[in-house]
């Protein structure tokens, strides 16, 4: 966000224009698509060795301002590029833990910048991550550091004389109190309007061609930002509308049909803190117990009051089930239809948190069988009660990591007569019952040199888990009647990563012996070095790869053969073996040329008396090639094969696939570049019985244009040209069918906006 009072309207209008030919072979429509896919490459790639470069190929690299410190939950964040990104070479996209944050920065061509002042950054230790997000929507890890946030609000100012702190203390006091008397107020609207239309589509054949033909629509989503803050208090409020031309695209026209309304609130947050205090109205989330209430989104109410400095209360109220719109503002009006929840949290080191910390949690949840606006209506009425409490904690060199918890929850199925319609149902008794969880970590080594500076890290986990038979919280999302048990060893030397785990798991803990009773083991391995820089760091070998290989055995069968059930003979109890391998290696010969080859076999192993044969074979290679013949232009090129082998029947299907794709930035008109893709999947049996064929071509000419200064655009804009050629053939030979379908289509868009 770029300053106060900012105001965005994004429109954008498309037009679609599609044509097809009909011919009355499927041999005549395959090699026009294939001619213009490789006419369009040949003349990239002629492009790439007669365009100059504007500037070199340079690594983009990241600095941010926080590195080595901790900074205030309100303190500006910069990061500073070494270079500008490149025309066509795509946005950055950040976030904050788990949360995109790319909105909130300000973008200047080498730097970008984030006052925190509507939502503080969050206390303690996260992770911010860059991404860069190219044209075709690849995302890239470019970066990743540490961002530590302090409690405190007040940078600590260095200690002086007496006589002049006492000065500087009355100066201090009186003009906090000025600022405290003063109100300080951000307004942050923002509209986004899409519009959309096509005119007569023609496709082959016709029955394939979409409902609405032709058709334009006007779509529109817009949000409010809005806080005040004095003496201390800060009251924040952001809401989200979108708003659709026609009404099957409403957003509550699953739920209500024709009555849904064509501009709708999606979703609102309405925040009073202070401190520590805080109240949330709105669209929340809430609950860290992972059995009885573990992040329950949806709209209600929470208070989260501290009691002391390190104890502190979360009281929450929400409606059962997602929803959106104006109806039922608050969330909490329908008792029947809600989740309670109160929790008691206790840190018992304050200046070390999470190195003891105690959390007791009560929920109370019913559902009502009610519609939900993304989702089939629920057919049943559920209630449950329960409590339960969860410890957290480590040594203070964190070389000891513990976490568990219980949970007893009483589960009820009211009697519901839409449910039975008149029919008499066995009564459902309510049930009580438990569910339990512990994981513990230690750090065997830390940080041991062994070779050239490499440090080696040994880690151990078990973890343990059981959920009784019955168990239900409507506040969490838990598979009954299991038992886990999981260890796991990870190792870190220098950059080699290895990880080996072995899982133990179990169903039907009561033996009851008319149900099938499932056992599984599994067993994993992950195992990456990077060969071309591991031994030789300071000169690395182009022509060794970065390699990783991964390994999964899993045996899945079941204890015996039910009694009094739906069990004929030993052949319908599973008794199956899985085999699972990847192997990877990526070659960075040069900075204009990457090379990378995959490789997958999965084996699929049916034991069972009868199925001893109803095996499955599968195996994959793919080879991908990244070249950079020139600064404007990449050039990527994919081939797979697939083969799959079925030992019953017997057969075997095979995949062939090839693709590529070019992205040109045409040094001729800046800001402009043209992409284009050419992909071929070609596949059969080794029966002859079926044969598919499919081919598609596509080629888009984007250009962006801006008003305005550098810092402070007043419009931009983007428009485009894109053209998509499609094609398919499938033969059944065994059901005497052929499907034959082709589409050539044309869209042109442009987007504006105004800031």
């Amino acid at each position: 966000m770029n300053g106060k009072n900012r105001k965005s309207i994004h429109i954008k209008y498309a037009a679609e224009a599609r044509t097809s030919v009909r011919t009355d072979s499927c041999l005549t429509a395959f090699p026009p698509a294939l001619t213009l896919g490789l006419l369009s490459l040949a003349l990239l790639v002629i492009g790439a060795f007669t365009v100059q470069a504007e500037h070199a190929d340079e690594k983009l690299e990241i600095t941010p301002n926080f590195v080595g410190r901790e900074i205030a939950p309100n303190e500006k964040i910069e990061l500073k590029l070494n270079r500008a990104l490149s025309e066509g070479e795509g946005r950055l996209a950040i976030f904050v833990g788990e949360t995109d944050v790319s909105a909130l920065f300000s973008v200047a061509p080498q730097t970008l910048s984030y006052t925190p002042r509507l939502m503080p950054l969050p206390i303690g230790e996260s992770k911010l991550t860059i991404y860069l997000v190219a044209s075709d929507n690849e995302w890239k890890m470019l970066a990743e550091f540490s961002l530590k946030v302090k409690a405190a609000d007040i940078v600590p100012q260095p200690e002086k004389s007496s006589e002049a702190t006492g000065k500087s203390e009355n100066q201090n006091e009186t003009k906090s109190a000025e600022n405290s008397d003063k109100w300080a107020m951000e307004f942050t609207p923002n509209l986004s309007i899409n519009g959309k239309g096509q005119n007569q589509n023609l496709t082959f054949p016709r029955e394939s061609a979409p409902e609405r033909n032709p058709f334009t629509d006007v779509d529109g989503q817009g949000n409010i930002l809005f806080k005040i803050t004095r003496r201390g208090w800060s009251l924040s409020n952001k809401f989200d509308f979108v708003g659709v031309s026609f009404r099957q695209n409403a957003l509550r026209f699953g739920e209500l049909g024709e009555k849904a309304p064509n501009i709708d609130l999606s979703s609102y947050l309405i925040e009073l803190s202070k401190g520590r205090f805080k109240i949330n109205l709105g669209h929340v989330s809430f609950g860290s117990n992972r059995h009885l209430i573990n992040s329950f989104s949806s709209r209600g109410i929470t208070v989260t009051v501290p009691v002391g400095k390190q104890n502190e209360v979360i009281l929450a109220a929400a409606n059962a089930t997602s929803i959106v719109g104006f109806d039922n503002f608050i969330g909490i009006t329908r008792r029947q239809h809600s989740v309670l929840s109160a929790t008691f949290a206790r840190e018992f080191f304050k200046e070390r948190p999470n190195g003891l910390r105690l959390e007791f949690s009560v929920t109370r949840g019913s559902l009502l069988p009610l519609s939900n606006f993304n989702q089939g209506e629920i057919n049943d009425a559920e209630k449950s009660l329960g409590l339960g409490f969860k410890i957290i904690g480590s040594d203070k060199s964190q070389r000891l990591r513990y976490e568990a918890g219980f949970t007893r929850s009483k589960f009820t199925n009211p009697f519901d007569p839409n449910l039975a319609q008149g029919f008499d149902l066995t009564t459902i008794r309510p049930a009580t019952r438990n569910a339990r969880y512990f994981e513990v970590s230690f750090d065997f080594l830390q940080d041991l040199k062994i070779w050239k500076e490499k440090k080696l890290k040994l880690t151990g986990t078990f973890r343990h888990e059981e959920i009784q038979p019955l168990f239900r919280s409507i506040a969490a999302s838990l598979q009954a009647d299991r038992r886990q048990n999981q260890f796991e060893i990870t190792a870190n030397f220098g950059e080699i990563n290895f990880v080996y785990g072995n899982l133990r798991d179990r169903d039907n803990l009561n033996d009851i012996a008319s149900i099938l009773k499932t056992l599984n083991r599994r067993n994993n391995l992950i195992f990456a070095i990077p060969l071309n820089s591991f031994f030789t760091p300071e000169k690395p070998k182009k022509w060794l790869p970065v390699v990783s290989y991964s390994f999964d055995h899993t045996h899945q069968f079941g204890a015996f053969l039910p009694v009094n059930g739906e069990f004929a003979d030993a052949s319908q109890v599973p008794d199956q073996q899985n085999y699972s391998q990847a192997f990877n290696a990526q070659w960075q010969l040069s900075e204009k040329l990457s090379v990378g080859y995959r490789y997958n076999r999965a084996f699929q192993d049916n034991r069972q008396p009868g199925r001893e044969l109803a095996d499955f074979l599968s195996v994959a290679n793919a080879l991908t090639l990244n070249i950079k013949p020139d600064a404007a232009l990449d050039l990527d090129f994919d081939l797979a094969q697939e083969s799959q082998k079925n030992f019953e029947q017997p057969r075997i299907d095979r995949t062939f696939r090839f693709g590529t794709r070019a992205v040109w930035r045409t040094p001729f008109l800046k800001n402009s570049n043209f992409s284009s893709g050419f992909s071929v999947t070609l596949a059969g049996d080794s029966n002859n019985l079926n044969d598919s064929r499919n081919a598609e071509f596509d080629a888009q000419w984007a250009y962006q244009f801006s008003f305005g200064k550098e810092k402070f655009k007043k419009m931009s804009a983007q428009f485009f040209i894109r053209y998509t050629n499609r094609y398919g053939d499938t033969i059944d030979r065994v059901f005497f069918v052929n499907n034959f379908n082709k589409a050539q289509t044309f869209n042109a868009g442009l987007t504006f906006n105004f800031f």
